[in-house]
């Protein structure tokens, strides 16, 4: 199936990943079977994590595995939300791919560690940890053999607030461990700046270039570009910097923090930059951070992002390269600090799983897709649901902020409540008894900043009531998700369930600079 926004469909390209796919990495593979581009993204406190896709034209994307994806890996029972996997890289180095990522939060083991595989689809090894603290590792394999880690962390000595600093440290390839030296070279291109992040390094003509971002992840997020001679620097900025931004269009322009970008040359000798950027709705990044592709032209020595035009745009040119399709694994299933079937069984569309505590609690029995478009109609079928559970068709920001649908069993036929947190804990905003069985489909649709409820069965469509979306996003609630929906049951026993998902693509797609994004009001 491809994406909600795939050209192939005839509609706009961008975003190439819609919904909740922050900090692209992404990384080319030529092989027998010619040209595959990978990209990875951030998970946080979902599982399994690390979301890993493949295309052959940087525009169609393939879900084919993630490399956190068995219990064991990684411990993520105590992370906090918007905690966990943060901003990892995706690399091959002629024979085996390899990420790097952050382990953020209350866990076992913390920090940066690196995974891999063989194949892209997995199995991915446990990690091997690195000494050290900070953040965004990454990797670059240069024309020598030699391999250079590098990340970010806050500065040693600030000159001031939230200062932070690139490091630059070889890597032992067999063991996968730092070695040597540890070389400190960029804080960013603007003296100021806060949070140069997410730092990439690459060969081109005889230099190396630092491309790292810088403002912080929101509406002043911007790329800046440096270049040395050596891995190590000292590394010179580009005198055009920040080289792309959106932060001069202010908080209501339809695309906002744009940045964290990967560099990417296709066999054509074209270059792209995947990076993330959010369509806000009525001011709130309900998408969370989606993934847009962007082209780029070298000038003088330097990169020039989206040439002639200076912003993303809906339908950027794109490579000239043969097209793939993908299959449908756009959107998988997706759980709270566990894996989906350690909640229960999942087979096909079928889901049987067992309730447990609330969408409060650490781990609530929720299994979930990403939203991926506003407007948007999903549903789940209720097919058997015990005496002793509740079954709810719920939108997740976090565990303080959601909304949910909610059906159970009543002597007098079938409950629907109406039940949102809006950070002070459960409440019930609607609620009555219906007559017949607790078999049927509960639906939401959701436009702008507002979700309608409806359960339906044979007997009819009762409408359930509307609950809000508006602080269900990072510019208002902080973090760094986007909003899931899925099925949780609460209670005890076990709740038969399937279908879970989208069941209209009723976008009206961002189709340019000046325009509204689809659901905006």
């Amino acid at each position: 199936m491809l994406n909600d926004h795939a050209s192939a469909t005839g509609r706009p390209t961008n975003p190439v990943l819609p919904g909740f796919y922050p900090d692209p990495s992404a990384c080319r593979v030529d092989g027998d079977d010619g040209t595959w581009f990978y990209a990875v993204h951030s998970s946080f406190e979902y599982l399994p994590g690390l979301p890993i896709h493949r295309s052959r034209d940087l525009v169609t994307w393939e879900l084919v595995g993630h490399a956190i994806h068995r219990p064991g890996q990684l411990d993520l029972s105590r992370v906090r939300d918007s905690d966990g996997l943060f901003a990892p890289t995706i690399r091959h180095d002629g024979s085996r791919f390899l990420i790097v990522c952050t382990l953020v939060g209350d866990a076992p083991r913390q920090g940066n560690f690196v995974v891999t595989a063989n194949d892209a689809a997995g199995p991915w090894s446990d990690p091997v940890w690195w000494d050290g603290g900070g953040i965004d590792p990454s990797l670059f394999f240069d024309d020598d053999g030699r391999v250079w880690a590098h990340g970010t962390r806050l500065a040693a000595e600030p000159e001031w607030d939230q200062q932070t600093e690139v490091w630059v440290r070889e890597l032992d390839p067999a063991t996968l461990q730092l070695r040597g030296d540890e070389h400190v070279v960029w804080s960013g291109a603007v003296r100021g700046a806060v949070w140069a992040e997410g730092p990439h390094l690459y060969r081109r003509d005889g230099h190396v270039y630092l491309l790292a971002s810088e403002g912080g992840t929101s509406v002043h997020h911007a790329l800046s570009v440096a270049r040395a001679d050596s891995p190590i620097g000292p590394f010179v900025g580009c005198p055009g910097n920040p080289v792309f931004t959106h932060r001069h269009l202010g908080r209501d322009y339809p695309v906002i923090n744009v940045g964290h970008a990967d560099l990417l040359e296709d066999p054509n000798g074209e270059w792209w930059a995947l990076l993330l950027a959010s369509r806000p709705v009525d001011g709130v990044d309900v998408l969370g951070r989606e993934t847009f592709l962007v082209p780029v032209s070298w000038e003088d020595g330097w990169p020039v992002f989206a040439p002639g035009v200076g912003t993303l745009v809906s339908d950027p040119p794109v490579p000239q390269l043969p097209r793939a399709v993908a299959v449908n694994h756009a959107n998988p299933l997706l759980a709270v600090r566990r894996y989906p079937h350690e909640i229960g069984d999942i087979s096909g569309d079928t889901m049987r799983l067992m309730a447990s505590g609330g969408l409060d609690s650490p781990d609530p029995a929720f299994v979930a897709r990403r939203l991926t478009s506003i407007p948007s109609t999903v549903q789940v079928a209720i097919e058997d649901l015990p005496d002793t559970a509740s079954a709810a068709l719920a939108v997740r920001f976090d565990s303080s902020i959601w909304g949910e649908a909610v059906v159970s069993r009543d002597p007098q036929g079938t409950r629907l409540s109406l039940v949102v947190s809006d950070g002070d804990g459960p409440r019930t905003l609607t609620e009555s008894i219906v007559e017949g069985s607790a078999v049927g489909v509960i639906q939401l649709h959701i436009d702008g900043l507002v979700a309608r409820a409806a359960w339906i069965t044979d007997g009819g469509t009762h409408d359930m009531g509307t609950f809000s979306l508006a602080l269900m996003g990072a510019a208002v609630s902080g973090g760094f998700v986007g909003v899931t929906y899925g099925l949780h049951c609460a209670g005890t026993g076990t709740v038969v369930a399937r279908g879970l998902g989208a069941v209209a693509r009723t976008t009206e797609p961002w189709r340019g600079p000046g325009l509204a994004v689809a659901g905006a009001r």
